[in-house]
């Protein structure tokens, strides 16, 4: 085993070096330490017992890397929908909801979620319970305290609550698997979601979202009527080729709806009657066939779905402050897909842009490929060259995005929860 202060050291380096470091002494972790003595005053833990949980842990930079690579950011929008909307995944969303329809029934009854949705977020984040993960929680909330910075205060807090989740629940720690980002079971619930929103829908005495799937679909259901759900309202309207050029200009990849219908109705918008005037919606423009265009040059980077401007000056190891100078972005670091941005010298901060109006790809549109005259077939059948282009949102959307913050994945589980509850309705 490394010396304490030799592997403090290799800590404070993991951006850089592959690497793999067993055990952690408390001392040597002023992160984890303040953990531990929380827990210890609370009373939740004895010292004794916390020094030997973390000598147990591993610090890995698999983690760290999974976590710098999202399909959220990486992926268009055809190539993340293509990840969720196969054949495969469909059928065995059917034969889940088949298995647990009573269950379904009443998560419907009581939350007023519908069950094709409740379906399609177990088959987005675990396929049904197939994938719950394949890394120790405990493993990878550590490592994210110590090693990634930018968020290192979020997982120490979900670090602490996976701990007490596991006193609480008689978990085994070192047993418990989950992902990258320490999420666990059917509905991948981080700890804090599981400690707040899990619920024993099974009534056999226990919350156990792990290995009991009647537990995981009522507690996705008290999830989202935690978070604001609204019953009988859809989460996307009808989708369209196209929309009037003042609508279109209002399209963006923001995840809350700020626009009223009656609003939208005035620029021409085809929203249904069965919407109210008041209601709130948003713009949502996703092409399935686009074409991330690469930067023609090393020191700039064009956005992609997904990115921040901190993670993308992580990518490019400079700091978040150098990029946003040199590109003029606000406190907030906004940026738009398409916008090619120039990434400075390592180190660097400089004081004034040297971003033109040239410099951003067709306002923030992507590329559409025309590589032949052949249409690309979507995985559920569908062509996508001919895949609908702009969505109406409604408050329920925003609501899944609390759940994961893309509107990629967002429209996934709404895609999904459809094709499932079609596929469905067609067996009977």
């Amino acid at each position: 085993m490394l010396k304490p202060y030799l592997m403090f050291v290799v800590v404070m380096l993991l951006g850089s070096i592959n690497f793999q470091a067993l055990g952690i002494e408390l001392d040597q972790q002023p992160k984890l330490k303040v953990i531990a003595e929380q827990l210890v005053a609370e009373g939740h833990y004895s010292q004794e017992e916390l020094e030997a949980v973390f000598a147990k842990a591993e610090v890995k930079q698999s983690i760290l890397d999974a976590m710098q690579n999202p399909a959220e950011y990486k992926f268009t929008w055809g190539k993340y929908r293509k990840l969720f909307l196969q054949q495969d995944r469909i059928q065995q969303g059917v034969d889940f909801w088949l298995e647990y329809e009573p269950h379904f029934e009443r998560a419907e009854k009581e939350y007023g979620v519908p069950a094709s949705v409740i379906a399609a977020i177990i088959g987005v984040e675990s396929k049904f319970g197939k994938y719950k993960g394949k890394h120790r929680v405990l493993d990878s909330l550590v490592t994210l305290v110590v090693g990634f910075e930018r968020r290192s205060k979020f997982f120490a807090g979900e670090l602490k609550e996976f701990l007490v989740l596991c006193k609480a629940n008689e978990l085994a720690i070192q047993e418990v698997m989950g992902s990258y980002a320490g999420a666990v079971g059917f509905p991948q619930f981080i700890s804090s979601s599981y400690r707040a929103y899990a619920v024993d829908f099974s009534g056999d005495g226990k919350t156990d979202l792990i290995d009991q799937p009647i537990d995981a679909i009522g507690s996705i259901a008290n999830y989202f009527v935690e978070n604001g759900w609204r019953t009988g309202q859809p989460v996307a309207s009808l989708a369209f080729d196209d929309v009037p050029d003042n609508v279109a200009e209002l399209a963006s990849r923001k995840r809350k709806v700020k626009h009223t219908a009656e609003a939208l109705r005035a620029l021409g918008a085809a929203i249904g009657d069965a919407v109210p005037n008041q209601e709130k919606l948003g713009v949502l423009e996703l092409n399935a066939s686009e074409i991330v265009p690469e930067s023609t040059s090393s020191n700039s980077y064009i956005v992609r779905a997904g990115d921040t401007a901190c993670q993308i000056a992580e990518k490019h190891k400079v700091t978040c402050k150098s990029l946003f100078s040199i590109n003029k972005l606000n406190k907030r670091g906004s940026i738009f897909r398409g916008q090619k941005l120039t990434i400075p010298s390592s180190g660097t901060t400089p004081k004034k842009s040297t971003v033109s109006k040239s410099d951003k790809v067709d306002s923030g549109k992507w590329v559409v490929g025309q590589k032949n005259n052949k249409a690309t077939v979507a995985s559920d059948g569908g062509d996508l060259h001919s895949q609908p282009k702009f969505f109406y949102t409604h408050e329920n959307f925003y609501v899944i995005t609390r759940y994961n913050q893309s509107v990629l994945y967002a429209m996934a589980v709404h895609d999904l929860s459809q094709a499932i509850a079609k596929a469905k309705k067609n067996r009977r």
